[in-house]
């Protein structure tokens, strides 16, 4: 292939291409020493000349010029290390260079890594996430990456159909199948000594596809429905969020945050953006003449959009993602979850998902 003649160019090509995702990666100097880290040279030449979207091998043998062995051996190695993807399309492999976030920032932290330098990674990545150049990256579309689900034990006995997407449940069951590892958000804090009492394994999920992938380069290891639906509990007796892909079919990963170490719920937490996740159709409402004034939803609550005022306690009905962990321990059952004013009908699928952010930044569909 046509090779670039420095390691710093390349990079900088590197970093162009990847920018062109629906989460880009804009300019900073931290992105490059990660990138630098996790990609070889070869790989990082490869990675800066990768089409877009889901390409067969031959495409990419066109456009780096690599023998067919060798591009074989490249490929091989960046799936094992979460630099590329590949999934079955028509019977056929199909590869895809993975994205920044959600992508290899996530997957570094997704098992334990001697050969890298996961301290000096995970300070990286935590820089590179809070730099106003990334927020702006993160936060510029009206359509959002992620959205919550909510508790189903919360939900109102009686409910629209058309609102089951809401539910992590509902998704676990419609997938069939899936894979438990590694939060590679409390993972990535481990590192730095700043996480919290959370489980760091076996507590965040890939389903259908997604995990098959995951399983087979040993990010995840497989797990059954009930399995996941166990999970799912667990989460919920925790007061966790689960946050997942903003779509009604076809979720990639359902994963169970808390409001200090999560990357999604941070932007709420940290860099007080609203609307870092999309909310569900639900919302907490409080009714007085049953609360007993403990505050027990207000310390509950990972994103803090509840706060006591007095003997009471108010939601804050902008910020109130509709996750109903607040009405999941409140134990006179004065919290409850009632239906939005308006609905929010998230993309139907990731590929929907995709086009849509990527439209809304005005760069190129993704095929």
């Amino acid at each position: 292939m046509g090779h670039l003649t420095t390691k710093g160019e390349i990079l900088k090509k590197l970093r162009e291409r990847l920018h062109q995702n629906p989460v880009g990666l804009p300019e900073h100097t931290s992105v490059y020493e990660i990138l630098s880290i996790l990609f070889d040279e070869i790989e990082a030449e490869v990675g800066a000349k990768f089409p877009l979207g889901l390409v067969s091998f031959e495409e990419v043998q066109a456009v780096t010029g690599i023998e067919k062995s060798q591009l074989e051996s490249v490929l091989k190695g960046m799936m094992k290390k979460g630099l590329v993807v590949s999934s079955i399309k028509d019977g056929k492999v199909r590869y895809l260079l993975s994205p920044g976030l959600t992508g290899f920032f996530e997957f570094t932290f997704m098992r334990t890594n001697e050969s890298l330098p996961m301290k000096r990674l995970a300070e990286l990545m935590r820089t590179y996430r809070n730099t106003p150049e990334f927020i702006k990256e993160f936060s510029s579309t009206e359509t959002t990456r992620a959205k919550a689900y909510i508790y189903s034990g919360v939900l109102p006995k009686v409910k629209s159909e058309v609102l089951r997407f809401d539910e992590a449940a509902e998704h676990i069951v419609k997938a069939g199948r899936g894979s438990v590892g590694k939060c590679y958000c409390r993972h990535e804090a481990w590192h730095l000594g700043k996480n919290c009492s959370a489980p760091v394994d076996e507590i965040c999920m890939s389903l259908g596809h997604a995990s098959d992938f995951l399983v087979e380069q040993g990010f995840a290891k497989r797990a059954s429905v009930s399995e996941l639906l166990d999970i799912l509990k667990r989460a919920e007796e925790l007061g966790l969020v689960h946050v997942g892909d903003n779509v009604q079919d076809q979720t990639t990963f359902i994963c169970n945050c808390c409001g200090c170490c999560c990357g999604f719920l941070e932007g709420i937490t940290k860099h007080h953006l609203k609307h870092a996740v999309t909310t569900t159709n639900y919302i907490a409402q409080v009714h007085q003449d049953d609360c007993n004034g403990c505050g027990v939803c207000s310390d509950r609550c990972q994103i803090k959009a509840i706060k006591m005022a007095g003997d009471y306690p108010v939601v804050d009905g902008e910020g109130c993602i509709g996750c109903g962990i607040c009405a999941n321990f409140c134990p006179t059952e004065a919290m409850k979850m009632v239906e939005r004013e308006k609905r929010v009908i998230p993309p139907k699928t990731y590929k929907e998902l995709m086009i849509r952010l990527m439209q809304e930044k005005g760069r190129m569909s993704v095929g």
